[in-house]
């Protein structure tokens, strides 16, 4: 199974849980603790739509988020530096991380852009809901947060099933920590 998340506050913190037969849930919670309760079994991957390593240089731009924003002309509204996100994102994406790796020490975790995802393959959600036989999954998620967990599952399985084989965490500015 693979899960997907889209931090955020009062009932706005996505989880989306897909298995490996293409069935899958979304959830919305309002903070990392009530996700993670939420998880059953090991996962084989978890993708966080939040930065999962910082950057002391100007604005907390990181050399992911700068190549992801000039590969696919993506405005830096939709991929942001750390220094701009909203509390939600940054705290919560960070100890859903934390707390996940608590529960499964060798659980690998990546930081999804779902909406730079969605962009990357030249889809709208809906049309990304029709693409979705292409990743055996079938159903649509309810809201935005859902969505964006979902799509954040999607992007860890793809990822560390090695079919999106772009590390872009391996690549970072002095200024960066290291992401492990």
């Amino acid at each position: 199974m693979w899960i997907g998340v889209d931090p955020g506050g009062k009932d706005a913190f996505g989880l989306a849980i897909l298995n490996d037969d293409g069935r899958f849930s979304t959830h919305c919670f309002s903070c990392a603790d009530e996700a993670i309760k939420h998880l059953g079994e090991r996962p084989a991957g978890i993708g966080i739509d939040a930065p999962m390593w910082w950057s002391s240089g100007p604005s907390g731009d990181r050399r992911a988020d700068q190549w992801i924003r000039k590969q696919y002309q993506i405005r830096s509204g939709t991929v942001q530096t750390t220094n701009s996100l909203r509390g939600a994102c940054l705290v919560q994406g960070a100890l859903f991380a934390e707390r996940a790796r608590q529960l499964f020490p060798a659980v690998p975790i990546t930081e999804a852009h779902p909406k730079a995802v969605l962009r990357a393959l030249g889809h709208t959600w809906s049309e990304f809901s029709e693409f979705c036989s292409a990743f055996s999954i079938n159903g649509i998620a309810e809201n935005e947060h859902r969505q964006e967990a979902f799509v954040s599952a999607v992007a860890a399985r793809e990822g560390f099933e090695g079919r999106w084989p772009i590390d872009l965490g391996k690549k970072r500015h002095e200024c960066e920590q290291d992401r492990v």
